[in-house]
């Protein structure tokens, strides 16, 4: 494999690695948004940090396991047209005797009709600490009307009714930390996978740069050019063979001289006289 590729498709398993740690780790939205709450209970006590007065309450309050008119316990409202709601009579009638007093300042203020709750939950809104809001004849939130609030500890008085305040900045700061993790951790693991994808392609489709071509092609032509051995081998046995087909000359034919002829046959020759 190319180690160009092989670095390509690391690179995008990397990245998706991270992606998957971004969407596993961390605190959840359910953890974020449960530090938002400030107080949870009955006739207790809320500390309540400084608040600039008339620039809209943060503090929401909320009774525990009800339902508004006609059954809905938050969310889109069919009869509105829209995510408002009406509290029955007899809640109604509940809240308006809550209180929440430091130095007897009330601070809590209950609303019965067209109640803004976007969410369906066991919690149904019954009013903001603080300050509240004023609506026109559409709904529409035009203003906000109270003193605000001063920093400490108030005290509840709800007749044993249970009821949650809540931090909304803190809602919104949880739903927008759960949205840039998730486009996080998501936009990690597509750009790893198309990361991944190329160091495929590259993989199948260019050569190892390793390789050395002169090898290649010498270790190529070995398998067509004779070897050299071979060849004088060849050329050996050439004459070999013109030698064995030389014809030898028997050894009655081959010329002696007369004298050595003689002295074979023991023929006496008189020396010479003096």
């Amino acid at each position: 494999m190319n180690t160009a590729s092989k670095v390509v498709i690391g690179l995008g398993i990397l990245v998706i690695i991270i992606g998957i740690i971004m969407i596993t780790t961390g605190d959840s939205f359910e953890e974020n948004a449960e530090e938002g709450i400030v107080y949870e209970g009955a006739d207790g006590k809320t500390k309540v940090e400084n608040v600039e007065p008339n620039t809209g309450s943060k503090y929401w309050v909320h009774l525990v396991d009800r339902e508004f008119e006609g059954g809905g316990g938050g969310g889109y409202n069919e009869a509105h047209g829209n995510s408002t709601w009406n509290l029955t009579k007899p809640d109604c009638d509940i809240v308006r005797s809550f209180t929440l007093t430091y130095d007897d300042n009330q601070i809590f203020y209950p609303q019965c009709n067209y109640i803004e709750d976007d969410t369906e939950d066991k919690y149904i809104v019954i009013g903001r600490l603080c300050n509240t809001p004023v609506y026109d004849s559409y709904g529409m939130e035009i203003g906000h009307e109270g003193e605000g609030c001063r920093a400490g500890t108030y005290t509840w008085d709800t007749d044993g009714n249970e009821v949650m305040v809540y931090d909304v900045e803190v809602l919104i700061g949880a739903f927008i930390q759960m949205i840039i993790k998730f486009l996080g951790s998501f936009g990690a693991c597509c750009c790893g996978s198309i990361i991944l994808i190329i160091g495929i392609i590259m993989a199948a489709t260019m050569e190892d740069s390793n390789s050395n071509p002169y090898t290649q092609q010498t270790s190529s032509n070995s398998e067509t050019v004779p070897q050299a051995s071979s060849g004088w081998d060849n050329q050996e046995g050439y004459i070999h063979r013109e030698k064995d087909e030389e014809e030898i000359p028997e050894k009655s034919d081959i010329a002696i001289p007369e004298s050595e002829e003689k002295e074979r046959s023991g023929e006496y020759k008189i020396p010479p006289s003096e």
